[in-house]
């Protein structure tokens, strides 16, 4: 890529950041993609899929296999902090996960694919909505993604803080975990805090729910896999001397492979209808699976990982621990094979993290994520003509 390249990635970048948009609300970051696909010269052009999912193509000189690439382009409920020319201009929205430089550096390397076309196949540019509430890639795929745009193989980047800038993890085993949420209720007739003889307690069950869920992972799985239980909120009554007549929870559970996530499942409904038999107390239970787990495709990350080594050496590679974050890459990655690479947006104590009010891209990485999307297309279509 040329320095006017660079430039005009780098304000294509900026100004999603300063009009970012929530999940399923992307209208308008779509349509600015789209303006931008069309500025470049993408042969075919797509919009509407799955919500407001974009999709381009780009067609190699003469047939042959089908590559997808794919970023996000979804933005959260955070308020910004900086202060900067291209700051949030969205009150309480910001890009505070970085998908303004990956839908960038996906432009980037279909800039690159236009200028110099595979010699075979095509490329399909996967602009993907609502990552940041795990819906969008299933949407897609509802809509006839693949149906309508088959690819043999899929390619994504996410920006990955405390990694050096600039330098590559690309994992061998499954690295981002799948995700699902439950929220519980227990149902009581309440009464009166200085009688609680009278009535069932759904306080004391969510206490006791709580504490027994931190069994699921010390006592009922195998210390060789890896998971995690958490409740993030707890809501009930309002006065010190009143027992509710209800109590509400919500959660999260993370884990790498299929067994254990059904395991957890169980757990959670068993632990619930134990809890209220022990109390007294009634519960509902909504337990709802969202994302599967980001695992790369074993031949397609030896693939990844010669791609930059070739382009900047066996120091363009880091090792870098896997994270119980999930993404919804996970869904295509479960229909076709591939690669989810990390890409390092800065390290050190200053580095902004993720989800954070003073998080934003890195520019400086843009350049290399465009060179590796398009130099892996590239290189899957040349292996697979």
């Amino acid at each position: 890529m040329n320095k006017q390249d660079i430039e005009r990635i780098i304000a294509f970048r900026q100004e999603l950041h300063r009009f970012p948009e929530l999940s399923g609300a992307e209208q308008q970051t779509a349509e600015r993609i789209v303006c931008m696909l069309r500025a470049i010269g993408v042969d075919e052009i797509y919009q509407n899929i799955g919500g407001h999912g974009v999709v381009g193509v780009i067609h190699g000189l003469t047939a042959g296999a089908s590559v997808g690439l794919r970023a996000d382009m979804d933005a959260l409920p955070i308020a910004e902090t900086n202060v900067t020319g291209h700051a949030s201009e969205h009150q309480g929205v910001m890009h505070a996960c970085g998908h303004d430089g990956h839908a960038a550096m996906l432009i980037g390397a279909a800039m690159s694919l236009l200028k110099n076309r595979p010699a075979s196949g095509r490329v399909v540019l996967i602009f993907q909505p609502a990552e940041e509430l795990g819906t969008g890639a299933p949407a897609m795929l509802e809509d006839g993604l693949l149906a309508r745009f088959p690819v043999d193989a899929m390619f994504g980047l996410h920006n990955w803080p405390g990694v050096e800038a600039g330098r590559f993890v690309i994992h061998g085993r499954p690295h981002m975990a799948s995700s699902d949420d439950f929220e519980i209720e227990f149902h009581a007739e309440g009464g009166h805090g200085a009688m609680p003889h009278l009535s069932s307690d759904p306080v004391l069950a969510s206490g006791l729910f709580v504490t027994a869920l931190q069994q699921i992972v010390s006592r009922n799985i195998n210390p060789e896999d890896i998971a995690v239980v958490s409740v993030g909120s707890l809501q009930s009554g309002f006065a010190s001397n009143v027992i509710p007549t209800s109590a509400s929870l919500k959660g999260t559970a993370r884990s790498f492979r299929p067994e254990v996530r059904q395991d957890i499942e169980k757990r959670i409904h068993d632990i619930a209808q134990g809890v209220a038999l022990a109390t007294g107390c009634t519960q509902t239970i909504d337990y709802r699976r969202s994302t599967p787990p980001v695992a790369n495709d074993p031949d397609l990350t030896v693939l990844s990982r010669s791609v930059v080594e070739e382009l900047w050496g066996a120091e363009g590679l880091v090792e870098h621990p896997i994270s119980m974050g999930a993404d919804d890459m996970g869904a295509f990655l479960e229909e076709v094979p591939g690669v989810y690479a990390w890409i390092g947006n800065g390290a050190g104590c200053h580095a902004p993290q993720l989800h954070q009010p003073d998080y934003d891209f890195n520019d400086s990485i843009l350049e290399k994520g465009s060179r590796f999307l398009s130099h892996v297309a590239r290189r899957f279509l040349d292996n697979n003509q």
